[in-house]
């Protein structure tokens, strides 16, 4: 083999490992680990023999390390372990009622947060008003914002229903996480 075709040779060896590399480095970069980590999320006693109120807790949550799913987590479906006789699908009031919660990083640790309430459904079967729903919505993300302080802070929005009169403000603006004491 002449010099032409060694340094030929060694050069494609490392063209070929720069390109593994970079695909590695690149699947990397998409990748995430998931892991058990605790949200807060706002539940209807609705199926118990409790008053119908409004409970915010923390519940547990496989997630991936992606800031803005944990968010949007707040408002997923949650089946709680139940006895034989108990048939209680969801217990998550923000999904239930067809509310929606979408996250936007916008900053290094700040999210542009929107509870989208264009399609909830009435609150009357659950004995409570849409005001105590969306102020137990802000009072789970503040409490989630709280449990995980590497989240920075967040601006609320609320996108309402076309037509809706409801005074909003009072639920909308900046909020940033408190540190937990441990």
């Amino acid at each position: 083999m002449n010099i032409f075709h060694r340094s030929l040779n060694v050069f494609m060896n490392r063209c070929i490992h720069i390109a593994m590399l970079s695909l590695a480095l690149a699947c990397g970069a998409f990748a995430s680990t998931r892991g058990i980590t605790f949200i807060y999320q706002p539940l209807t006693t609705l199926g118990t023999d409790q008053d119908t109120e409004i409970v915010v807790t923390k519940i547990p949550v496989l997630t991936n390390t992606v800031e803005e799913n944990l968010i949007t987590h707040i408002a997923s479906p949650n089946r709680l372990l139940q006895d034989a006789t108990a048939d209680v699908p969801d217990s998550n009031l923000l999904s239930l009622l067809h509310i929606r919660i979408e996250a936007e990083l916008v900053d290094r640790k700040h999210f542009k947060v929107t509870l989208d309430l264009r399609d909830m459904l009435p609150t009357d079967d659950y004995d409570v008003t849409p005001l105590q729903v969306v102020a137990g919505a802000v009072k789970a993300l503040r409490a989630t914002f709280d449990e995980h302080p590497g989240l920075g802070s967040y601006e609320l929005h609320i996108r309402a229903k076309e037509g809706d009169k409801t005074d909003w403000s009072k639920h909308t603006g900046r909020y940033t996480s408190k540190k937990k004491k441990r």
